[in-house]
């Protein structure tokens, strides 16, 4: 018995011994927390984009090469002058150093192009080819107020560039060298200058600038200011135009503040005296006035003006002797305005929204750059012009907020502010400005947004407040069949699952513009329509949209003041929600079962169970940054969920649970995305905005997985849990933990999004190591992270040696006695 008791003490004290350390382990990890670490990468861009034409603020004209220039959603066109019809556009091939072109000026002798953009100027001679600009000056701030801020010297051929950051610089073509302008004794580079006028000929130069306009007598080497005090309306001087033959230099002024035009104020330079002519009559404002032309045969002059609302705009002629008007365009004409007479032009009207103008020196044309095109205007006193024009680069318009993609014929449908567009997704040149098909031209919605609807089997698209038919090409004012006239604001339009109904959603108020907000139902086969006013008070009512419930004759109408429901049997109201909550419901969408909307106030993005009703928040809400939801759409065949938001777009993955985000550093045009369509044949989503049309990727992918590693703390003893995540909106493919020193590694991976290793740290010698963590998603992109850690047991390697040495001898020795005493 006794020979048993000892056995078993000996052998429980030699366990005893290796367990001591753990022993310790767990007392000594106790002092330690957790810590816990993340990595997470921002990718690049995943947008192609098509833009509307920018504006045609920049214009140049080269009679002898029949050659008009100017400027192209992201580049430049060159027109032939005697043929609008034929237009190319030259973007980043050529070497542009910015594409938003802002300032064209030519020297016709030396076959020079200058362009402009707000951070330099590039120069290129367009008779060679292929063509290829140069840049002269760069990372200098030119203008920001669309003024002429370079102008060739057509007798020495320098170029005068005035900038808001570095003063006035000379540039020599010749020589290819900065000039020095000493000489000139030019405003201090501190001026924020604006727009130059030089004819070293006559012996002098104009800048217009911030605090009024310098002149440069160059020949006398003097100057002088023409400032409020002299008698301008304002010192802020955008425009400054010297006609030596005439006598006059011709200034636009603005009030800094306000950005209100004074008018045209005309500086005679014989005896500096200035006079003002503001073209209007109350109750409106000056004519505001972004470039003017002279043609000094016939003694006109042309002022070209942007769109305003408290304002006369278009194009208006004067008299260059005795200054009065002679006519205005019709567009651009407002009632009560300045009484003279109006002129329309014919095949195609004067447009209203002009930027630019130039004179033919040799047909004595006009050549106008308007928001959308070029027009050609051959005028004739008082009331008489012949018209031709371009045809519109890229989309009508740079806002474009509704896209329905047709399966059926292939084209995506664009609604704009100015009019339909249709572009063929699938087509190699649908980032070419000429590409695009312009079906309906002018007509767009109220503040900026234009929804519409495409009716697929009955080939239809409804636009704003006009339908336009696929098949015939004919265009129907729906005004003229519906009381939409009462409506200032269009919402929304959208469709029964058999199109044979239109739902018309219209609001209250755009763009702070009161109005009437209403739901119209109409059946298109019939004629039959219905109005519902939801007995509100329908002057602040908003209705944002209406989605019919794809089971039931039920439609859920979003409204600014709830969520309605609405039988569509009996045309009544069943019930509402949200209402004493204060819900702003904006959008809608019908995603496997369940109604998700898009409202204000947080939790922005809501789930309403139809079969229940009740609702829940969606989990990811609280990463939605502005609260303003303007469409939620779903892509049934990837899982996915796209949320157009004014913060962005959001895409949400219902398999994993990942929301991606996508902003303009991510190569987004803007910020405020209205609406979309997703594009099966090219497996793209079509998300129309405030600025162009943004082509989205959805596999586009350079964003590694985000890691979350928990480790114990430092140092490790006894045995320890290392825990490793992965996550990655593409899902992760593996995860794989590295541990190693000088000498040693070893390697765990895991063929999902999660590891867990645990590690006997006794069986390790005391010191540092590495732990090297690599996470790969499905794109093969790769995160990692090292972190360094010790390993630290007290007593590993010391005490249980030692006590190794005295208790292996000690049971040897017990058991030879007992064997002997067996025997």
């Amino acid at each position: 018995m006794k020979r048993k008791l000892t056995i078993i003490f000996l052998t429980v004290l030699f366990i005893s011994t290796s367990l001591i350390s753990g022993v310790s382990v767990s007392s000594f990890q106790s002092d330690y927390n957790d810590n816990q670490f993340s990595l997470n990468a921002n990718g690049d861009t995943a947008f192609e984009h098509i833009y509307g034409p920018p504006g045609h603020v920049a214009l140049a004209v080269s009679e002898e090469d029949n050659l008009i220039f100017t400027n192209a959603p992201e580049g430049l066109a060159l027109i032939q002058r005697d043929d609008l019809t034929n237009q190319t556009v030259y973007k980043d091939e050529i070497g542009l150093t910015d594409v938003q072109i802002q300032n064209l000026e030519i020297d016709i002798d030396l076959k020079l192009l200058y362009i402009g953009s707000i951070q330099g100027v590039d120069v290129l001679n367009y008779t060679d080819t292929p063509l290829t600009a140069t840049p002269i000056l760069t990372g200098v701030a030119t203008n920001f107020e669309l003024g002429d801020f370079i102008d060739v010297d057509p007798f020495t051929h320098y170029v005068w560039i005035v900038t808001q950051s570095h003063g006035l610089i000379v540039y020599d073509p010749i020589n290819d060298r900065q000039v020095d302008i000493s000489g000139y004794n030019p405003p201090a580079a501190t001026v924020k200058m604006l727009t130059v006028d030089v004819n070293s000929s006559e012996s002098f130069a104009y800048i217009g600038t911030s605090v009024g306009v310098y002149k440069i007598d160059i020949s006398e080497n003097t100057t002088r200011w023409y400032t409020t005090s002299d008698g301008l309306p304002n010192d802020y001087s955008r425009l400054v135009k010297y006609y030596p033959s005439l006598g006059k230099i011709f200034v636009a002024t603005f009030n800094e503040t306000t950005n209100i035009c004074d008018g045209l104020s005309v500086i005679f330079p014989d005896n500096d005296t200035i006079i003002t002519y503001p073209y209007t009559q109350t109750p409106y404002y000056s004519r505001s006035i972004l470039d003017l032309v002279c043609d000094t045969e016939e003694e006109l002059g042309f002022i070209v003006s942007p769109y305003s609302t408290n304002a006369e705009y278009g194009l208006l002629v004067f008299n260059t002797t005795s200054m009065e008007a002679v006519a205005k365009s019709t567009y651009g004409s407002l009632p009560s305005g300045y009484p003279i007479s109006t002129v329309t032009g014919a095949p195609y009207p004067i447009e209203g929204m002009l930027a630019s103008i130039r004179l033919d020196s040799v047909t004595r044309e006009l050549i106008i750059g308007t928001i959308q095109r070029i027009q050609k205007v051959d005028y004739a006193q008082p009331t008489t012009a012949i018209t031709e024009q371009t045809d519109i680069l890229g989309i009508a318009h740079n806002i474009a907020t509704d896209i329905n993609y047709d399966p059926v014929d292939g084209y995506a449908y664009i609604s704009t502010l100015l009019g339909l567009d249709r572009i063929d997704p699938t087509s190699p040149t649908r980032l070419n400005p000429t590409s695009v098909e312009h079906l309906i031209t002018g007509i767009g919605g109220a503040g900026g947004d234009t929804a519409g609807e495409l009716l697929e089997t009955a080939r239809v698209m409804y636009h704003h407040r006009y339908r336009y038919d696929i098949v015939s090409t004919t265009i129907d004012n729906m005004e003229s069949i519906l009381p939409l006239s009462e409506y200032r604001y269009v919402a929304d339009i959208s469709s029964s699952h058999n199109e044979s109904l239109i739902y018309y959603s219209t609001a209250a108020q755009n763009a702070g513009i009161g109005g009437n907000g209403s739901m119209i139902i109409y059946n298109w086969e019939t004629g039959f329509y219905h109005v519902e006013n939801f007995t509100e008070e329908i002057t602040t009512l908003e209705v944002n949209a209406v989605l019919q419930d794809p089971n039931r004759d039920v439609l859920y109408v979003a409204t600014n003041t709830g969520l309605i429901l609405y039988n569509l049997t009996s045309l009544s109201e069943i019930k509402r929600f949200g209402d004493a909550e204060n819900w702003e419901v904006q959008s809608l969408e019908w995603i496997e079962g369940n109604l998700w909307l898009g409202l204000e106030p947080y939790p922005n993005v809501r789930i309403f169970g139809t079969a229940l009703e009740t609702f829940e928040d969606f989990p990811a809400a609280h990463l939605i940054a502005y609260p303003s939801i303007n469409d939620i759409h779903y892509v049934s065949s990837s899982h996915e969920i796209y949320i157009l938001a004014n913060s962005g777009l959001y895409v949400f993955n219902m398999a994993n649970g990942q929301l991606k985000y996508e902003d303009e550093s991510d190569g987004l045009s803007t910020l405020f995305v209205r609406r979309m369509d997703y594009i099966s044949d090219t497996h793209e989503a079509w998300v129309g905005s405030f600025q162009g049309i943004n082509i989205y990727d959805p596999d586009f992918d350079n964003t590694p997985p985000t890691i979350d590693a928990t480790f114990p703390g430092s140092p490790f003893s006894g045995t320890i849990n290392i825990e490793i995540a992965g996550f990655d909106y593409a899902d992760v493919k593996e995860v794989q933990l590295t541990m190693k020193n000088s000498s040693w590694s070893n390697t765990w991976t895991v063929n999902s999004d999660y590891l867990f290793v645990s590690i006997d740290t006794l069986t390790y010698v005391n010191g540092n190591y590495d732990f090297e963590i690599n996470v790969t998603d499905n794109n093969d992109l790769v995160a990692s992270i090292t972190e360094s850690h010790s390993i630290f047991n007290p007593i590993v390697g010391e005490f249980p040696s030692i006590l190794a040495l005295i208790t292996i001898p000690f049971l040897i020795g017990t058991i030879v006695v007992i064997l002997r005493k067996k025997k």
